[in-house]
Order: C-alpha cells, then sequence, then structure tokens
C-alpha cells in the first residue's frame, strides 16, 4: 500500500468518526434563547414571504386585467380598422365610379362640340350652294 492510499484510507477513518461525533455534540451548542430568537426569525420571515407572496399575487392579477384590456382595446381597434378599410374601398370604387362618368361627360361634350362644328360648316357650306346657284 502506497503512502498516498494510507493517508486517503486515514482521512476516510477521520471523517467518519468526526461524522459520528458531531450530530452528538451539536444539540449542546444551541441555547434557549438562540432557538426561540431562531424561532421568531423564521416565524417573521415565513410571514414575510405570506405578505409578499400575497403582494405578488396581487400584482400578477392586476397585470391579467391590464392584459385583457389591452386585447379587448387592441379587438376593437382591428374592428374600426375593418370599417375605415371597407369604407376606404367603398369610396374608391365610388370615385373611380365618378371618373368614370367624367371622362363620358367629356367624350359627349367633344363630340356635341364636333357636331355644332360639323352644323356650322354645313350651314357655310348650304349658304355658299345656295348663293352660287342663284
Amino acid at each position: 500500500m502506497t503512502d498516498q492510499e494510507r493517508v486517503v484510507k486515514l482521512m476516510k477513518r477521520f471523517l467518519v468518526l468526526v461524522s459520528m461525533l458531531l450530530p452528538g455534540l451539536m444539540p449542546g451548542c444551541v441555547s434557549n434563547t438562540d432557538l426561540h430568537t431562531l424561532q421568531a426569525d423564521t416565524s417573521a420571515l415565513a410571514r414575510q414571504d405570506s405578505a409578499q407572496a400575497q403582494t405578488v399575487e396581487a400584482r400578477v392579477q392586476q397585470l391579467r386585467d391590464r392584459v385583457a384590456q389591452f386585447e379587448q382595446s387592441q379587438a376593437e381597434t382591428r374592428r374600426d380598422a375593418a370599417r375605415v378599410t371597407a369604407t376606404l374601398d367603398t369610396l374608391r370604387s365610388q370615385l373611380q365610379s365618378l371618373q368614370g362618368d367624367i371622362e363620358e361627360v367629356q367624350h359627349e361634350a367633344d363630340s356635341r362640340s364636333r357636331l355644332t362644328d360639323f352644323e356650322a360648316r354645313l350651314r357655310d357650306l348650304e349658304q355658299q350652294f345656295s348663293g352660287s346657284s342663284q
């Protein structure tokens, strides 16, 4: 057996001995006042933890309520946007129809203007023809 193995074996024995003696020595290390203080501190921490848990739960509920309100507001905004889009589509369609009507009126006005010019030329020709035939 090497020196290193002997040292390891000795350390293991020492740890086993200390682990057996330590629990027996521990109860005598704490006084009653220290124990009561520790219990009081533990109770106070438990109360603080409970109060903080309630505060956190209340805050979480507030956040849930705000998220629900936000989601409802978002849904209303989407509906409003859909209505605006539908109205815009209707207005675009009406505008295109009006543009078509305007083009037709302009075309008719151009045709009438040409017809008026044609009638004026025809009268001029008739006058020239009737003047030359007399």
